[in-house]
C-alpha cells in the first residue's frame, strides 16, 4: 500500500506575471517617441536654412547676369547687400527667364606678377559666353608668361584655349604679346589671370574682351536696386520665383561679389514639424500594438515553456499529478526515515542496496509492505508477483522458514 504526501502549495511553479507600466514610465515613453520627430525636424531646419537657403556670397563680376531660384514655401523674403559701392539690380521672375542676350565687354589692367605665381581676377559667366584675353610684357619674358582660365570656386579645373595667337618680333626689348580665346561651356565662376614662370616679377598689361550671355530682363515682375543700399524683395505664397542679379560695366577689372540672404518662412516649418510628428508618431503607434500582441504572445509561450520544463525536471508524466510527491512507507517513523535518507546518501552503494533498494530485484526502492507481519523488504511490483504465486508468504518470512 502506498501513500502520497502532496506538498504545500507554496512550492508550485510560479507564473511570470506581466506588469502594467506606470505613469512616470508612460510618460519616459511618450518623451523618447517626441525626441525622434523633433530631432529629424531640427535636422531639416539646419539643412533649409544653413545649407540649400542658407546666407551666401555670390560671385559677379562686370555685365554679369546670374540666376538664382527660390521657393517661396520656405523663403519669406530675401535680401540682397553689396560691399563694393556697384550698382546691382535684383530682377525677380515668376518663370525661368530665358539666356538668349549677348553683352560685349572689355577692359584693360596692369599687373605686378610675383615670380612663379599668377594673378587675375574672377567673374561668374553663363553658358556660350567667351573670353578673349591678350598679355603684353617684354619679348625675353613673353614665353614664361602663359594665360590661365580657371573654372570653379571648390573642385579647380583649368580650361584649354580654343587658340592661341602669337605676336612677337627679335627684339628682346621690344613690348608685344600673346592671345588666346576660350569657349564657356557651363555657368560657373571663372578666374581670368596671367601664370609667370620667371625668376623675377613682371609688369605687364592685360586686356580681356568677354561675349557674355545674360538673362532676358523684359519679362520681370519685380525689379529692386543696391544702389541705395539694401535691396528687399518679398516673395508671394507659394510659388517658386527666380532671381537675376545683373551688374553693368564699370571698366574696373576685380572680384565682385553680392551677399545673399534667405529670410525662412516660420509657419512652414511649425507645420513641417507638425506632419513630421503626426507621422513618427503614427508610425511608433502602429509599431508599438504589432509590439504589445508579439509581448502577449512571448509571455504566454514562456508561462507554457517553464511549466513544461518544471513538470519534466520533476519527473512528471501524463498519468501522474503536477503537483511534487512524497513517498513514505506505513507501519516506519517519518524522523528515521529522513534520518536514513541523509546518512544513504553519504554512504556506498553496497549499504544502499542493503538497506533501500528491493532485496529480490535490486533495482527499486522498497515501497510497500506484507500484511499481518509488516515486513518491508521489496519494491511493489515484486510483492505482486510474490502475492500471485502459491506461497503468498514476503521474501523476509520465506528466508526464515528457510533457516
Amino acid at each position: 500500500m502506498r501513500r502520497t504526501l502532496w506538498l504545500s502549495p507554496s512550492t508550485r511553479p510560479h507564473r511570470w506575471l506581466h506588469l502594467t507600466p506606470s505613469h512616470s514610465q508612460r510618460w519616459q515613453e511618450t518623451l523618447a517617441r517626441l525626441l525622434t520627430p523633433l530631432t529629424i525636424w531640427l535636422c531639416v531646419s539646419v539643412i533649409l536654412r544653413y545649407g540649400y537657403f542658407g546666407d551666401s556670397r555670390l560671385a559677379l563680376g562686370p555685365s554679369s547676369s546670374r540666376l538664382v531660384e527660390a521657393g517661396s514655401v520656405f523663403v519669406k523674403r530675401i535680401e540682397v547687400k553689396d560691399d563694393y559701392n556697384s550698382d546691382v539690380l535684383v530682377y525677380a521672375f515668376d518663370e525661368k527667364p530665358e539666356l538668349t542676350v549677348l553683352a560685349n565687354w572689355s577692359a584693360s589692367n596692369f599687373l605686378v606678377v610675383a615670380a612663379y605665381s599668377r594673378k587675375g581676377f574672377s567673374l561668374w559667366l553663363n553658358k556660350g559666353s567667351s573670353i578673349r584675353m591678350r598679355w603684353e610684357a617684354p619679348t625675353r619674358y613673353l614665353n614664361q608668361l602663359e594665360g590661365v582660365v580657371i573654372k570653379g570656386e571648390t573642385k579647380l579645373k583649368r580650361l584649354q584655349p580654343k587658340q592661341t595667337f602669337l605676336n612677337a618680333v627679335a627684339d628682346p626689348e621690344i613690348i608685344y604679346g600673346k592671345e588666346a580665346e576660350y569657349l564657356i561651356e557651363e555657368d560657373d565662376r571663372y578666374h581670368i589671370g596671367v601664370l609667370n614662370m620667371n625668376g623675377r616679377n613682371i609688369i605687364l598689361t592685360m586686356h580681356v574682351n568677354v561675349s557674355a550671355m545674360v538673362y532676358d530682363t523684359s519679362k520681370a515682375k519685380k525689379l529692386c536696386s543696391t544702389a541705395n543700399g539694401l535691396c528687399r524683395l518679398t516673395l508671394p505664397f507659394p510659388h517658386t520665383h527666380y532671381l537675376t542679379l545683373m551688374t553693368t560695366n564699370n571698366g574696373v577689372l576685380g572680384d565682385w561679389s553680392v551677399e545673399v540672404s534667405f529670410v525662412a518662412r516660420a509657419l512652414t516649418y511649425i507645420a513641417l514639424l507638425g506632419f513630421i510628428v503626426a507621422v513618427i508618431v503614427l508610425i511608433l503607434r502602429y509599431l508599438g500594438v504589432c509590439g504589445d500582441d508579439r509581448d502577449q504572445s512571448t509571455n504566454v509561450n514562456t508561462v507554457t515553456y517553464r511549466t513544461s520544463t518544471v513538470a519534466t525536471s520533476s519527473g512528471v508524466t501524463e498519468t501522474e499529478p503536477l503537483m511534487p510527491v512524497k513517498t513514505m512507507t506505513y507501519g516506519t517513523n517519518k524522523e528515521d526515515d529522513d534520518d536514513n535518507e541523509s546518512i544513504a546518501s553519504s554512504t556506498s552503494s553496497e549499504e544502499l542496496y542493503d538497506e533501500k533498494l528491493c532485496v529480490i530485484c535490486y533495482d527499486e526502492v522498497r515501497n510497500c509492505f506484507f500484511i499481518p507481519c509488516g515486513h518491508c523488504a521489496t519494491c511493489y511490483d515484486c510483492a505482486q508477483r510474490i502475492m500471485d504465486g502459491d506461497s503468498k508468504r514476503d521474501a523476509v518470512d520465506s528466508e526464515g522458514s528457510l533457516r
